[in-house]
C-alpha cells in the first residue's frame, strides 16, 4: 500500500511532467505560429507590392492613353477649326436647350404645386 507522503511525490511528479509537457507543446506552439505569422506577413507584403506595381502600371499606361488622345484631339483641331468650332456650337446650343426645359420644368411644378394649394 502506498503511503500519503509517496503518492504525494507520485502526483508531484505526474503534475511537473505534465507541466514540463504543456510548456515544450507551447514554444513548437509558439515557434510554428511565429514562423506561420512571419510568412504570412511576408506573403502580405508581397500581395501589397504586386497591387501597388499594377496600380503604378495602370496608371503610367492610363497617362500615356491620355496624353495621345490630348495629342490626337489637338492634332485634329488644328486640322479642321471650323469643324470644332461648329461641333461646340452645336454641343452648347443642345446643352443650353436641355438647361432651359429642366428650369421651365421646375417653374411649372412649382406654379402648379401653389394652384393646389388653395
Amino acid at each position: 500500500m502506498r503511503t500519503p507522503k509517496y503518492r504525494a511525490n507520485d502526483m508531484r511528479t505526474t503534475v511537473d511532467k505534465l507541466i514540463s509537457e504543456s510548456e515544450a507543446l507551447l514554444a513548437a506552439i509558439g515557434e510554428d505560429g511565429a514562423q506561420r505569422y512571419r510568412d504570412t506577413a511576408d506573403a502580405l507584403q508581397r500581395q501589397i507590392q504586386r497591387a501597388r506595381n499594377h496600380v503604378d502600371d495602370l496608371q503610367y499606361a492610363t497617362v500615356r492613353r491620355a496624353r495621345l488622345a490630348a495629342r490626337q484631339a489637338d492634332h485634329y483641331v488644328q486640322e479642321n477649326p471650323w469643324k470644332t468650332v461648329g461641333a461646340a456650337v452645336a454641343l452648347g446650343a443642345v446643352a443650353g436647350a436641355f438647361i432651359a426645359l429642366l428650369i421651365a420644368r421646375a417653374a411649372n411644378e412649382e406654379f402648379g404645386s401653389r394652384d393646389d394649394s388653395r
